[in-house]
């Protein structure tokens, strides 16, 4: 396998990863907690941070592939498309015709980056 082909997957695994957490994150806002304490030390949280924990460490591994380093930032873009669209399937969140745009051109600059 390439250091492209391995920096792409790594990165998608990893963008991946961090959207579920902040959709974990997010929903750790709906629920009502006893005390402050407890707004911050739950199971979401917790899980939500270990997530982009771990998503930061493949990032990290991603940075590692020496012919594709200057691949990551274009790919870390990715996430905002991801946390999109999961925030439509979990949370009935509008795409509208400004987050479309939007999404246009973080794919135009990803196209152009490759191209």
């Amino acid at each position: 396998m390439s250091g492209l082909t391995a920096c792409i997957l790594t990165m998608i695994c990893s963008e991946t990863i961090a959207s579920f957490s902040q959709i974990i994150l997010k929903k750790s806002t709906f629920q009502k907690y006893p005390d402050w304490i407890h707004e911050y030390l739950n199971k979401y949280v917790i899980t939500g941070y270990l997530m982009l924990f771990c998503s930061m460490l493949l990032t990290i591994r991603a940075y590692g592939f020496a012919d594709a380093y200057m691949n990551v930032p274009v790919l870390e873009t990715m996430g905002y498309v991801f946390v999109m669209v999961l925030g439509r399937i979990f949370f009935g969140e509008k795409i509208t015709r400004n987050k479309l745009i939007g999404m246009g051109f973080i794919f135009a600059g990803i196209l152009a980056y490759y191209l």
